[in-house]
């Protein structure tokens, strides 16, 4: 039995890989900025408070406004 494969090219001419790789890689680099930014500030004791956890929302909003900032990710 032969599997048939759609090739897809997204709106930004690049493949849906390379566009979850990019969106991955620059979460990374935000998330970690933006974890150890917090952790020096604070130190350990930011774990404790629980505004900590809006940070991944911060992080994640950041990627996208930067994504389409650069014209990467169309909107």
């Amino acid at each position: 039995m032969r599997k048939f494969t759609k090739f897809y090219k997204s709106s930004n001419g690049f493949s849906p890989e390379l566009n979850r790789f990019v969106g991955s890689l620059t979460y990374l680099i935000f998330h970690s900025f933006v974890f150890w930014i917090s952790y020096k500030i604070w130190g350990v004791q930011m774990f404790d408070e629980i505004w900590f956890y809006l940070m991944h929302v911060v992080a994640f909003l950041s990627v996208k406004v930067f994504l389409i900032l650069i014209g990467f990710w169309d909107h």
